[in-house]
């Protein structure tokens, strides 16, 4: 009895099913490894933020889902150059070059998912099953934050309305809720924003692998992200309630994350009841699957692959990643000094017992190094603003502190241009990023009325 010996083709072949998928694991890492100054500014802003906590979860599930489209065969790689994908690519590319080079935070956070995006369309046949896992990593970007005013706005008009069915008593000004036990205050991590980004996370996700239909999934989608509304609206109300009949004596009035998550977790099962209900509507439909296509062996182009990764490696992001810490030289003996970080050097233009006019220099080939930072105050500790006015090349404050008052003029400065609004001066930031690098300054002048 002989054993027969396996042909060389079939275990090439056997190698080669994976390469799809190695092939999106290879982008994804190639991205990180060349942007890892950005990746360090997601960690820092995502990963370490509570409001972000499922971001550690991301990158998990966005590799399981292009698994299962590798299983199900819908990994495809283009074995002929497209050089309208290319062109995508390049541009992707140089998007995130000049929005790391302007240090705009959330303008290359999204350029690095475009590049994400527009590499796998280079190296893929496009379809739209093959764009969703890497936009899925939406989720763990810090961008998030921009509704939380809209939300808290809405939580407040939203739980007023509620309260009116009550017999409690209730005034509500601006983000306080007035009932006759105490004061309650609707701040920002009342807005509900963790529960809408968990329901669209989940909804989206459940409605990529279950549901087929843009009708099921836009239906499914609404659900949760309204569940999740009513939810936090809910769990405001309630614990206004409690304090009202505790006379804010409960435990709850102290800690009430977890409570809220109680009341998410039914909503949450519901949720997956519903979502079963709509997927299992459509399966009424036999859906076959070829077995034999799992296995077939798909070959990727080389040449292209070298060429994304040249082209990968011709716009990595060259900046860095500042010290958490401020330099020394914020220890100033001057009359007043607005707090300033991740600042490269400083000069003291004028100091006196009634004047300080500080310039501020920033690095430019630091991602965080900028005059805009966002913990950056421009006001001194235990000053309090009395009015803002904003001019072409500077802004203007009135503070004061006890029976003290003065007047504090701020003025961006890139490539000698002096800038008065932030929002002004981030556009500039872009116009000479797209040329080059650029250097910024902070000008700050404390005057004593």
């Amino acid at each position: 009895m002989t054993q027969q010996k396996s042909s060389p083709k079939l275990s090439q072949s056997a190698n080669l099913v994976l390469v799809p998928f190695i092939g999106i694991l290879s982008i994804i890492l190639l991205i990180i490894f060349f942007n890892l100054p950005i990746i360090a500014t997601l960690w820092q802003y995502s990963f370490d933020d509570g409001t972000y906590s499922h971001a550690y979860l991301i990158p998990f599930i966005v590799l399981y889902l292009y698994f299962t489209l590798y299983e199900n065969n819908e990994l495809q790689l283009r074995k002929k150059l497209s050089w309208f994908a290319l062109m995508l690519l390049v541009l992707a590319g140089y998007i995130l070059y000049v929005t790391s080079t302007a240090q705009i935070s959330l303008a290359y956070w999204l350029a690095a998912l475009m590049l994400l995006c527009t590499a796998i369309n280079f190296l893929f046949k496009p379809t739209i099953k093959l764009f969703f896992p890497a936009l899925y990593f939406i989720f763990l970007i810090p961008i998030w934050g921009l509704l939380t005013i809209p939300l808290q706005s809405l939580s407040i008009y939203s739980v007023n309305t509620l309260m009116s069915f009550t017999s409690i008593p209730v005034y509500v000004e601006n983000e306080f809720v007035h009932i006759p036990s105490g004061v309650f205050e609707i701040a920002d991590g009342c807005s509900g924003l963790r529960y809408l980004l968990t329901s669209l996370a989940i909804s989206t996700l459940f409605s990529f692998l279950y549901l087929r239909t843009l009708k099921n999934t836009t239906i499914f989608i609404s659900v949760a992200i309204l569940g999740a509304l009513i939810t936090n609206w809910i769990r405001i109300v309630l614990l206004i309630i409690i304090g009202h009949e505790t006379e804010m004596t409960s435990s709850l009035m102290a800690d009430h994350n977890m409570f809220g998550w109680y009341l998410y977790i039914p909503f949450m099962l519901f949720m997956f009841k519903f979502g079963s209900y709509l997927a299992e509507k459509e399966n009424n439909k036999d859906v076959t699957t070829n077995n034999s296509a799992k296995t077939k062996v798909n070959t990727p182009n080389w040449s292209l692959a070298l060429i994304l990764v040249a082209t990968l490696l011709s716009f990595s992001t060259t900046l860095h990643m500042s010290e958490n810490t401020v330099p020394e030289t914020e220890r100033l003996d001057v009359l007043a000094q607005p707090t300033i970080y991740k600042y490269s050097a400083i000069e003291i233009i004028d100091n006196t017992s009634m004047k300080t006019q500080l310039i501020y220099n920033f690095n430019e080939n630091n991602l965080e190094s900028k005059p805009t930072f966002f913990e950056n105050n421009v006001i001194p500790k235990g000053w309090f603003i009395l009015g803002k006015t904003i001019k072409h090349e500077e802004q203007i404050f009135k503070i004061k502190k006890g029976l003290k008052t003065a007047t504090i003029k701020v003025s961006y400065e890139i490539s000698g241009l002096a800038i008065g609004s932030a929002s002004q001066f981030k556009l500039e930031r872009l116009k000479h990023a797209m040329f080059g690098k650029s250097n910024t300054k902070l000008h700050w002048q404390f005057t004593l009325d």
